[in-house]
């Protein structure tokens, strides 16, 4: 089992390139082998579930994964909470086809649910990914990182959706290192902090619901209730686009808001100042996403704040 710890980020297929063209001169002016980049994979993941869904309210998800005629099985958990970041359980096994082998899940600690394994019988495919893959080793800060690109879509027989984004992962060192060089990136390329993975995507094609995060019951922790509503405007930004809805512009600037409250003053007046920059917008009827989407301030906002929020816990 290995413990994955990664900061992903959602970009627009406009700037899918010059992500590419920046990942590839920071390698191309490294001197060692350490930093370079990989031959392009095409992916097709395959997610599996019970028609009620129990693996996804146990915190479960189960994949095989086809690379090259190669066969993962993968199976992830919910882990712990990291404000913005991804960190969790993962184990994979290689097989010899493309069929699931649930025997090998002896090896994980289910959530008590589903320990019973009762669900085995019902398991359905409910959504897949398919997607190209561009994978980049990156030294920042004395840390190790894979970043990888990826684009496609995921599929299901209630819809599509894009995978358009960017996934920094810590392979050795301090993950402060990931968050160096992730505001090294978006101060050059308009990305945001992304907390919804390419599963929840799935998963959310065949609700049509967008997942908030929960309250906290207690509003005496100021950084709990800093990173809850962190993580309430990454959701509304993600949401804007998933919905391609502009009026949700609005609730995105609420918790922003929100999120000021609980801020030191110097992060405070950051918000403050990418909420001047929004308010143009406000008064367009005429607003497009893709303005939005090419603003550089708002991830960098989002990783900086990220970054301070991960620091106090």
């Amino acid at each position: 089992m290995a413990t994955e710890l990664e900061l992903k980020l959602m970009l627009q297929s406009d700037y899918l390139k010059c992500a590419s063209d920046f990942l590839d001169e920071i390698c191309a002016l490294s001197d060692t082998d350490d930093q370079s980049r990989q031959p392009t994979l095409a992916l097709m993941n395959a997610y599996f579930d019970t028609e009620d869904a129990s693996l996804m309210k146990g915190g479960v998800a189960i994949r095989i994964r086809a690379v090259n005629n190669t066969f993962i099985q993968t199976v992830k958990t919910r882990g712990s909470n990291r404000i913005g970041m991804h960190a969790r359980g993962e184990w994979e096994w290689f097989l010899p086809n493309d069929q699931l082998d649930l025997s090998l899940l002896n090896e994980v600690p289910l959530p008590e649910s589903l320990q019973d394994m009762s669900w085995a019988s019902e398991l359905v495919e409910v959504y897949r990914t398919d997607f190209e893959r561009q994978v980049w080793n990156i030294n920042s800060a004395a840390s190790k990182m894979e970043v990888v690109c990826d684009q496609g879509l995921v599929t299901s027989p209630y819809g599509e959706d894009s995978i358009c984004e960017l996934e920094l992962e810590l392979k050795q060192g301090d993950e402060s290192g990931l968050y160096q060089f992730a505001l090294q990136l978006a101060e050059q390329i308009p990305v945001q902090v992304s907390i919804v993975s390419k599963a929840q995507k799935g998963v959310r094609l065949k609700y049509g619901q967008i997942e908030f995060p929960n309250k906290p019951l207690t509003t005496s922790n100021p950084i709990e209730l800093a990173a809850y509503w962190y993580e309430v405007w990454l959701v509304y930004w993600e949401a804007m686009y998933f919905m391609e809805d502009e009026a949700l512009l609005q609730p995105f600037r609420h918790s922003m808001a929100q999120l000021k409250n609980c801020l030191p003053d110097t992060l405070a007046q950051q918000l403050a100042a990418l909420d001047n920059e929004l308010m143009p917008y406000l008064a367009d009827d005429s607003v497009v996403l893709k303005q939005l989407s090419g603003m550089t301030s708002i991830g960098v906002s989002m990783l900086i704040v990220g970054q301070w929020l991960n620091s106090q816990v």
